[in-house]
Protein backbone atom coordinates (compact mmCIF):
# COMPACT_ATOMS: atom_id res chain seq x y z
CA UNK A 1 0.00 0.00 0.00
CA UNK A 2 1.13 3.57 -0.69
CA UNK A 3 1.41 5.98 2.26
CA UNK A 4 0.02 9.24 0.99
CA UNK A 5 -2.02 10.52 3.92
CA UNK A 6 -0.53 13.11 6.27
CA UNK A 7 1.07 11.74 9.38
CA UNK A 8 1.63 8.19 8.17
CA UNK A 9 5.34 8.76 7.65
CA UNK A 10 5.66 10.24 11.12
CA UNK A 11 3.87 7.23 12.57
CA UNK A 12 6.19 4.89 10.73
CA UNK A 13 9.16 6.91 11.94
CA UNK A 14 8.05 6.48 15.53
CA UNK A 15 7.53 2.75 14.99
CA UNK A 16 11.00 2.49 13.50
CA UNK A 17 12.83 4.19 16.38
CA UNK A 18 13.76 0.91 18.07
CA UNK A 19 15.10 -0.55 14.84
CA UNK A 20 17.06 2.61 14.14
CA UNK A 21 18.60 2.54 17.58
CA UNK A 22 19.56 -1.11 17.15
CA UNK A 23 21.09 -0.45 13.75
CA UNK A 24 22.98 2.62 15.00
CA UNK A 25 24.36 0.71 17.96
CA UNK A 26 26.00 -1.75 15.60
CA UNK A 27 27.99 1.00 13.83
CA UNK A 28 30.59 3.18 15.63
CA UNK A 29 29.74 6.89 15.82
CA UNK A 30 32.60 7.92 13.56
CA UNK A 31 31.42 5.51 10.86
CA UNK A 32 27.81 6.72 11.16
CA UNK A 33 28.98 10.31 10.69
CA UNK A 34 31.02 9.32 7.65
CA UNK A 35 28.05 7.41 6.25
CA UNK A 36 25.96 10.58 6.34
CA UNK A 37 28.60 12.78 4.73
CA UNK A 38 30.42 10.70 2.16
CA UNK A 39 27.76 9.66 -0.39
CA UNK A 40 26.43 13.14 -1.09
CA UNK A 41 29.91 14.64 -0.86
CA UNK A 42 30.69 12.51 -3.88
CA UNK A 43 27.92 14.40 -5.70
CA UNK A 44 28.31 17.91 -4.31
CA UNK A 45 31.09 19.91 -2.73
CA UNK A 46 29.28 20.46 0.59
CA UNK A 47 27.80 17.66 2.66
CA UNK A 48 25.79 17.49 5.85
CA UNK A 49 28.16 17.55 8.82
CA UNK A 50 31.11 16.22 6.86
CA UNK A 51 34.23 15.78 9.02
CA UNK A 52 37.63 15.88 7.26
CA UNK A 53 38.16 12.14 7.65
CA UNK A 54 34.75 11.42 6.08
CA UNK A 55 35.55 13.62 3.11
CA UNK A 56 38.89 11.87 2.68
CA UNK A 57 37.11 8.50 2.52
CA UNK A 58 34.20 9.59 0.36
CA UNK A 59 33.38 7.62 -2.80
CA UNK A 60 34.97 8.67 -6.05
CA UNK A 61 32.90 11.44 -7.60
CA UNK A 62 31.03 10.86 -10.84
CA UNK A 63 29.79 13.33 -13.45
CA UNK A 64 27.50 11.69 -15.98
CA UNK A 65 25.02 14.17 -17.53
CA UNK A 66 23.91 11.41 -19.89
CA UNK A 67 21.83 9.99 -17.02
CA UNK A 68 19.87 13.22 -16.59
CA UNK A 69 16.30 13.36 -17.90
CA UNK A 70 15.58 15.22 -21.13
CA UNK A 71 13.02 17.33 -19.28
CA UNK A 72 13.71 20.77 -17.78
CA UNK A 73 15.45 20.67 -14.40
CA UNK A 74 13.21 23.35 -12.91
CA UNK A 75 10.13 21.18 -13.36
CA UNK A 76 11.79 17.79 -12.75
CA UNK A 77 12.06 17.30 -8.99
CA UNK A 78 12.64 13.53 -9.04
CA UNK A 79 15.31 11.64 -11.00
CA UNK A 80 14.70 7.90 -10.66
CA UNK A 81 17.89 6.45 -12.14
CA UNK A 82 17.51 3.29 -10.03
CA UNK A 83 13.95 2.73 -11.34
CA UNK A 84 12.53 1.99 -7.90
CA UNK A 85 9.43 4.17 -8.17
CA UNK A 86 6.24 3.34 -10.01
CA UNK A 87 4.64 6.15 -12.04
CA UNK A 88 2.06 6.55 -9.28
CA UNK A 89 4.73 6.74 -6.59
CA UNK A 90 6.75 9.28 -8.55
CA UNK A 91 3.68 11.50 -9.00
CA UNK A 92 2.99 11.23 -5.28
CA UNK A 93 6.56 12.22 -4.38
CA UNK A 94 6.47 15.17 -6.79
CA UNK A 95 3.18 16.42 -5.33
CA UNK A 96 4.60 16.21 -1.80
CA UNK A 97 7.75 18.06 -2.87
CA UNK A 98 5.53 20.85 -4.18
CA UNK A 99 3.80 21.06 -0.79
CA UNK A 100 7.17 21.36 0.97
CA UNK A 101 8.27 24.21 -1.29
CA UNK A 102 4.96 26.03 -0.86
CA UNK A 103 5.17 25.72 2.94
CA UNK A 104 8.86 26.49 3.48
CA UNK A 105 10.50 27.69 0.22
CA UNK A 106 12.91 24.75 0.60
CA UNK A 107 13.41 23.01 -2.75
CA UNK A 108 13.59 19.27 -2.11
CA UNK A 109 15.09 17.25 -4.96
CA UNK A 110 15.17 13.43 -5.00
CA UNK A 111 17.71 11.27 -6.81
CA UNK A 112 17.60 7.47 -6.76
CA UNK A 113 20.71 5.65 -7.89
CA UNK A 114 22.88 2.59 -7.53
CA UNK A 115 26.35 4.06 -7.22
CA UNK A 116 28.32 4.57 -9.43
CA UNK A 117 25.41 4.59 -11.89
CA UNK A 118 24.52 8.20 -11.13
CA UNK A 119 24.52 11.59 -12.85
CA UNK A 120 26.67 12.75 -9.94
CA UNK A 121 27.93 16.32 -10.13
CA UNK A 122 25.76 16.96 -13.19
CA UNK A 123 22.73 17.41 -10.91
CA UNK A 124 24.18 20.66 -9.57
CA UNK A 125 23.69 22.63 -12.78
CA UNK A 126 20.62 20.66 -13.87
CA UNK A 127 18.73 21.52 -10.69
CA UNK A 128 20.35 24.92 -10.13
CA UNK A 129 21.38 23.90 -6.64
CA UNK A 130 21.43 26.82 -4.21
CA UNK A 131 21.34 27.46 -0.46
CA UNK A 132 17.69 26.38 -0.20
CA UNK A 133 18.06 23.18 -2.22
CA UNK A 134 17.77 20.02 -0.11
CA UNK A 135 18.98 16.93 -1.96
CA UNK A 136 17.89 13.45 -0.90
CA UNK A 137 19.92 10.69 -2.55
CA UNK A 138 18.48 7.19 -2.19
CA UNK A 139 21.14 4.64 -3.10
CA UNK A 140 20.05 1.02 -3.61
CA UNK A 141 23.25 -0.65 -2.50
CA UNK A 142 26.17 0.64 -4.51
CA UNK A 143 27.37 2.65 -1.51
CA UNK A 144 26.72 -0.12 1.01
CA UNK A 145 23.74 -0.88 3.23
CA UNK A 146 24.64 1.93 5.67
CA UNK A 147 24.36 4.58 2.94
CA UNK A 148 20.87 4.13 1.53
CA UNK A 149 19.27 7.39 2.70
CA UNK A 150 21.56 10.40 2.26
CA UNK A 151 21.03 14.16 2.45
CA UNK A 152 22.77 17.33 1.40
CA UNK A 153 21.39 20.19 3.51
CA UNK A 154 23.16 23.53 2.93
CA UNK A 155 23.17 26.34 5.48
CA UNK A 156 19.90 27.79 4.22
CA UNK A 157 18.15 24.48 4.91
CA UNK A 158 19.93 23.99 8.24
CA UNK A 159 18.23 27.17 9.44
CA UNK A 160 15.00 25.15 9.35
CA UNK A 161 16.40 21.84 10.60
CA UNK A 162 19.88 21.25 12.07
CA UNK A 163 22.38 18.54 11.14
CA UNK A 164 21.13 16.23 13.89
CA UNK A 165 17.67 16.18 12.34
CA UNK A 166 19.05 14.83 9.07
CA UNK A 167 21.20 12.25 10.86
CA UNK A 168 18.16 11.04 12.75
CA UNK A 169 16.12 10.77 9.54
CA UNK A 170 18.92 8.81 7.91
CA UNK A 171 19.13 6.42 10.88
CA UNK A 172 15.36 5.89 11.08
CA UNK A 173 14.61 5.37 7.39
CA UNK A 174 17.98 4.20 6.06
CA UNK A 175 18.65 1.26 8.36
CA UNK A 176 18.46 -2.19 6.83
CA UNK A 177 15.45 -3.22 8.90
CA UNK A 178 13.31 -0.38 7.57
CA UNK A 179 14.40 -1.02 3.99
CA UNK A 180 13.75 -4.73 4.41
CA UNK A 181 10.25 -4.20 5.80
CA UNK A 182 9.08 -1.42 3.46
CA UNK A 183 11.16 -1.66 0.30
CA UNK A 184 12.97 1.16 -1.49
CA UNK A 185 10.00 2.75 -3.23
CA UNK A 186 7.85 3.09 -0.12
CA UNK A 187 10.87 4.25 1.87
CA UNK A 188 11.35 7.16 -0.55
CA UNK A 189 7.68 8.08 -0.07
CA UNK A 190 8.01 7.82 3.70
CA UNK A 191 11.12 10.01 3.80
CA UNK A 192 9.51 12.71 1.67
CA UNK A 193 6.26 12.58 3.67
CA UNK A 194 8.25 12.82 6.90
CA UNK A 195 10.08 15.93 5.65
CA UNK A 196 6.74 17.41 4.52
CA UNK A 197 5.20 16.86 7.95
CA UNK A 198 8.22 18.33 9.75
CA UNK A 199 8.34 21.42 7.51
CA UNK A 200 4.63 22.22 7.79
CA UNK A 201 4.00 25.52 9.59
CA UNK A 202 2.90 24.85 13.15
CA UNK A 203 -0.54 26.27 14.01
CA UNK A 204 -0.43 29.05 16.61
CA UNK A 205 -1.00 27.89 20.14
CA UNK A 206 -4.38 28.83 21.53
CA UNK A 207 -4.24 31.14 24.52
Amino acid sequence: TFLGSAGHASARAAAAEAAAAEASAEVPASRRQAALAAPVAALLAAAVGAPPKALAKRPTGVNNPGLLPQTDGQSTTVIDVAKILTESQERQVMATIKEIEQDSKVKLRVLTQTYPNSPGLAIRDYWGVDDLTLIYVHDTGGLGESNVVNFNAPMGVEKFKPVNFWRRAQNVFGNRYYIRDHGDGETVIDVVNYIRDEFKPKPPESS
